[in-house]
């Protein structure tokens, strides 16, 4: 089973945006959210409390083996909602550079999910349809 992390990460970053002492990584003084303050964003959903638990016990266990500019990329913008160019313009990086770590984050938690095998509450709306590969081959007879 597939998730689609990005929606995932949306909704823990809603979660986590809304929960005062929610997370267990040390964001340096707020600085993931515009003008330390959460960002309100309710017309979508967040994650469960349990699923919001899961994910951020992942993403604490990314802060321990990843580069700190990793996790602040993320935080930056699943928690504060930036969009890569702001990150990117921020952060004096590229944005191919922040495009790729967000992506290298979105498939550390993804492994990290699925190695644990921790279901999440939201796994039958963010499922990724299964693609299924053809084993017959076309002959063409003369």
């Amino acid at each position: 089973m597939r998730r689609n992390m990005q929606e995932v990460l949306e909704r823990w970053g809603r979660w986590a945006a809304s929960e005062e002492y929610c997370s267990l990584v040390d964001w340096p003084s707020l600085s993931v959210t515009p003008y330390g303050t959460p960002v309100q964003r309710r017309s979508k959903p967040g994650c469960s409390e349990e699923d919001g638990a899961a994910i951020d016990a992942c993403v604490a266990h990314m802060g321990l083996v990843c580069h700190p500019d990793d996790l602040l990329i993320l935080g930056q913008r699943f928690i504060g909602g930036h969009s890569t160019r702001y990150i990117a313009e921020a952060m004096h990086r590229d944005r191919n550079a922040v495009r790729k770590s967000l992506q290298a984050s979105e498939a550390f938690l993804e492994g990290g999910l699925v190695t644990l095998g921790i279901r999440l509450d939201m796994d039958l709306e963010v499922m990724l349809p299964e693609r299924v590969v053809g084993t017959q081959k076309h002959v063409l007879c003369f």
